[in-house]
C-alpha cells in the first residue's frame, strides 16, 4: 500500500486490516489531538473485526499502558528529543510514546521488535527524517536502558517528583499529598497504574457463575469468582470480551465488582417501582433487571440521548423487559408518582477509577471537580423527592474525593 493511501487512514475512521500497533498509535494519536475517549475510540476499531482475538488484547494493552505512564515516558524523551518533544508532529510523538511504553514496561516483547516496527510506523506516518529521529532516540534509551534515572529520586521538588514517577499531573498529587500524606498517596499513585482485573458481571436471566466459568475455559480464558460479589467472574489474563459469542448473547456485562456492589446495595424487589436517574450506558439499570427477573417497573432516565441509545443496546442485548428509557434531565425529571427506590449514580470526577481509564486522569482538571459538585447536590436534592417514605435512596460516585462522596451526603442529611 503506498504512502498516499496510507495517509488517507488518518482521519476520524478506525484503521482496517492494520496490526496492533498501528491500531493503538491511530487511537493514541485521537486522544492527544482531539481529547477522544481512548475506550470508545479503540472500541470501534476493535468492532471493525481486523484484529484476532490475541492482536485487540495487544492493541488494548499498548493503548492503556502508554496513556497510563505518559507523564513518565514524556519525561524520559525529553531528554532525547533536543528540540523537545512538543515539537514532533503528533503521530511521531505518540509512536515514540508507543515504542518506549514497549521497551521500559513489556518485557515479553523483544526490543529489536520494538525499536523496529515503531521506526517502520514513523516512516508510515512521517518521512524518512522521522523515522530516523525514531530511531535514534529509542536506540539511544535502549543503550542507557538499565542506567535510566528515577525521577522520584532526581527531582528536588517532591510534588514533580511523585507527579512523573507515577504519571499523574500535579495538581492530583498535590490534592492527595494535602490529605492522605506521602506514603498514602504514593500508594494510592501505585494502585492507579494497576492494571485493573476485567469483571464479568454474570446475567443470571441467560445463564450462571459456573456454567459462564467453564465455557470461558474452554476457550482458554481463565476466570475466578470476584473477591466482593457473588455475581462477579475476574478474568485474568489479556481478552476482549465483545468478541467472544458469549457477550453477543447475554450471557454478561462488562462490569467492576464495586459497580455492582451499588446495584446489590439498591436491594431491588420483584414488583417495586424503581428510577436510575442517570442510567447510561446502562449497567446498573440493567442489573436491576436481572436481579429481580425482568419484574417490577424501571425508569432509566439520562439527559443525553445519544447514551440513552447504549442503554437501549445493552438491555435488549441481556433480554431484559419491564424498562421504559427516558431522555430527561435527572435534575428535574418531571415523573408522576413517587418511586419504591431511586438510584443516583452521579456524574463525578472519576478519581476513584483511574486505574480503570488510563486516559481519564490527563482530562480531568480540578476545575472540572469543583464544576461537578452542584450537578451532584441537584440530582440527589431530585433523588429523595422521588422516593417514597420509607423508600430506599442510593448515592453514589466514583470518585476518591470528600467534596463528592462523604461532604455531598453529609450536607444532603442536614
Amino acid at each position: 500500500m503506498n504512502l498516499v493511501t496510507r495517509r488517507s487512514s488518518r482521519g476520524r475512521r478506525p484503521p482496517r486490516l492494520k496490526p496492533p500497533r498501528e491500531t493503538a498509535l491511530w487511537v493514541l494519536y485521537h486522544v492527544d489531538t482531539r481529547k477522544a475517549f481512548a475506550d470508545l475510540l479503540l472500541g470501534r476499531a476493535l468492532r471493525s473485526g481486523s484484529l484476532g482475538a490475541k492482536d485487540a488484547a495487544f492493541a488494548t494493552e499498548l493503548v492503556n499502558g502508554t496513556l497510563r505512564w505518559r507523564a513518565r515516558l514524556d519525561w524520559i524523551l525529553s531528554k532525547y528529543v533536543r528540540a523537545g518533544l512538543d515539537t514532533l508532529p503528533p503521530w511521531i510523538r505518540n509512536g515514540l510514546r508507543l515504542g518506549l511504553y514497549q521497551l521500559l514496561f513489556l518485557d515479553r516483547v523483544p526490543d529489536h521488535a520494538a525499536v523496529d516496527e515503531t521506526v517502520k510506523l514513523a516512516r508510515i506516518y512521517g518521512h524518512s527524517g522521522t523515522a530516523g529521529l525514531t530511531n535514534a532516540v529509542l536506540r539511544k534509551i535502549l543503550a542507557e536502558k538499565d542506567n535510566l534515572p528515577d525521577p522520584e529520586q532526581t527531582l528536588a521538588d517532591r510534588v514533580e517528583g511523585l507527579s512523573v514517577a507515577y504519571s499523574h499531573p500535579r495538581w492530583m498529587v498535590e490534592r492527595w499529598l494535602r490529605r492522605l500524606g506521602q506514603d498514602e498517596t504514593r500508594a494510592l499513585l501505585k494502585a492507579n497504574n494497576r492494571p485493573a482485573s476485567l469483571c464479568l458481571r454474570v446475567n443470571p436471566m441467560r445463564t450462571d457463575l459456573v456454567a459462564l466459568q467453564t465455557v470461558l475455559a474452554k476457550q482458554e480464558i481463565a476466570a475466578e469468582p470476584g473477591a466482593y460479589s457473588e455475581r462477579t467472574l475476574r478474568v485474568s489474563g489479556n481478552m476482549v470480551p465483545t468478541q467472544i459469542p458469549e457477550f453477543q448473547q447475554g450471557h454478561f456485562f462488562i462490569q467492576d465488582e464495586s459497580e455492582t456492589l451499588v446495584g446489590d446495595l439498591l436491594g431491588p424487589e420483584p414488583d417495586e417501582s424503581i428510577v436510575d436517574l442517570c442510567a447510561a450506558p446502562g449497567g446498573k439499570a440493567s442489573q436491576i433487571q436481572e436481579t429481580r427477573g425482568s419484574r417490577g417497573r424501571l425508569l432509566a432516565v439520562d439527559v443525553q440521548m445519544n447514551r440513552l441509545a447504549r442503554v437501549r443496546e445493552n438491555i435488549e442485548r441481556l433480554g431484559l423487559s419491564n424498562t421504559t428509557v427516558v431522555c430527561a434531565d435527572g435534575r428535574a425529571p418531571v415523573l408522576r408518582g413517587t418511586m419504591d427506590r431511586v438510584l443516583v449514580d452521579a456524574p463525578c470526577s472519576g478519581l476513584g477509577v483511574l486505574g480503570r481509564r488510563a486516559d481519564a486522569r490527563w482530562r480531568k482538571t480540578e476545575a472540572s471537580l469543583r464544576a461537578l459538585l452542584p450537578l451532584e447536590q441537584d440530582l440527589l436534592a431530585a433523588g429523595s423527592d422521588l422516593v417514597r417514605p420509607g423508600g430506599v435512596l442510593v448515592y453514589s460516585v466514583c470518585t476518591t474525593e470528600p467534596e463528592e462522596g462523604i461532604e455531598q451526603i453529609e450536607g444532603f442529611l442536614k
